[in-house]
């Protein structure tokens, strides 16, 4: 035998035995979200003011390029390459810990925030949100983005009411903060096909509450933010958070998180490659509440995922992880559900 018939036996050997695939990452960037910052606010929503300094110590030394919300969305949109370790910081709601706890940290690491904000508790001048003024203050540093006029479930509204909800806020900051870019974040999480549907139509990039990494093939009307609140802002999670990478995914089905009649809804998703034997075995997802949902494999490119039980009323979630090649590394896709 020849030796170049042996070097292509030997490279034959090697690609099907190596674990990982050789694929290029494409560019994406982690968006965190926070609400309160605050040891004594509700768990689900709160973020010690002292483990928000961790976060933000660990990033400074662990050496993240910590970026503006519009040039991640900038770069992702016309495919233009960003920094390693790209991690983009954004809180919703408006509350005044937010001036009080969170921007001086900000100052001090002089790191950028983008802070979604529902305009009428401000306008009300609620005494736990901040003021007009106090947002002003905070510019260049945190830019102000749309958060809805009354923070409502923006899910079975009639096309009124979203458009006000949505048209009104928008107004508004422009108004106060003499900017207008169409970026928001939905409350709750939540939308329904008319809620997107008209942000659409408007030319707005919206935000979800769903776990995972914003990339460039994203859904640019829900793109992914990882909750930093409650149990999730604790450093074990922060930094395996802050590592992780957009699943090569493709394509997923539904788009919708609303679900009624089979109360196990099944999530279709095509993968934008070939995964390998290894990346296929280890790929894992759960279900909120319950252990391991089922997989069905059509190939590996494939996936068809669903509970083993009916999903509650409310919120749920299917989270999806696979690991990389770098240890401690993993690629996450999360798909929310709405059952009313």
């Amino acid at each position: 035998m020849n030796l170049s018939k042996i070097l292509l036996k030997l490279l034959v050997v090697i690609l099907i035995y190596t674990p990982f695939s050789s694929h290029a990452l494409e560019n994406d960037c982690v968006l965190l979200v926070y609400h309160r910052f605050s040891d004594d606010g509700p768990k689900s929503t709160s973020t010690s003011p002292e483990i928000f300094k961790q976060h933000l110590e660990y990033l400074k030394n662990n050496n993240y390029s910590v970026l503006p919300l519009k040039n991640v969305i900038s770069s992702l949109q016309s495919k233009e390459s960003l920094p390693s370790n790209c991690i983009s910081l954004t809180a919703d709601d408006g509350f005044l810990s937010i001036y009080t706890e969170a921007y001086p940290l900000l100052v001090e690491y002089q790191f950028p925030m983008s802070v979604f904000v529902s305009t009428n508790p401000i306008d009300k001048k609620y005494a736990s949100m901040m003021t007009w003024s106090q947002l002003r203050e905070m510019a260049p540093l945190v830019d102000i983005y749309n958060h809805s006029v009354n923070h409502l479930h923006l899910v079975n509204q009639s096309a009124q009411i979203i458009e006000d909800e949505i048209l009104s806020a928008q107004e508004r900051i422009a108004t106060e903060m003499s900017t207008n870019d169409k970026f928001f974040a939905y409350p709750y999480g939540e939308f329904d096909d008319s809620s997107y549907s008209y942000l659409k139509s408007e030319g707005y990039i919206a935000f979800g509450q769903q776990s995972g990494v914003a990339s460039q093939t994203s859904d640019f009307l829900n793109i992914p933010r990882f909750s930093m609140s409650g149990p999730y802002a604790q450093m074990n999670s922060f930094s395996l958070k802050v590592k992780t990478l957009a699943m090569p995914i493709e394509s997923s089905d539904p788009r919708s998180m609303i679900f009624s009649g089979d109360l196990m809804p099944v999530l279709n998703l095509n993968f934008s490659r070939e995964l390998t034997s290894y990346e296929k075995s280890n790929f894992s997802c759960y279900v909120s509440g319950q252990d391991k949902v089922n997989l069905k494999w059509d190939g590996l490119q494939s996936v068809s995922i669903w509970p083993n039980e009916p999903l509650a009323i409310g919120r749920s979630r299917y989270n999806c992880t696979m690991p990389y090649k770098e240890a401690g590394r993993y690629y996450w896709f999360s798909k929310l559900w709405l059952r009313l």
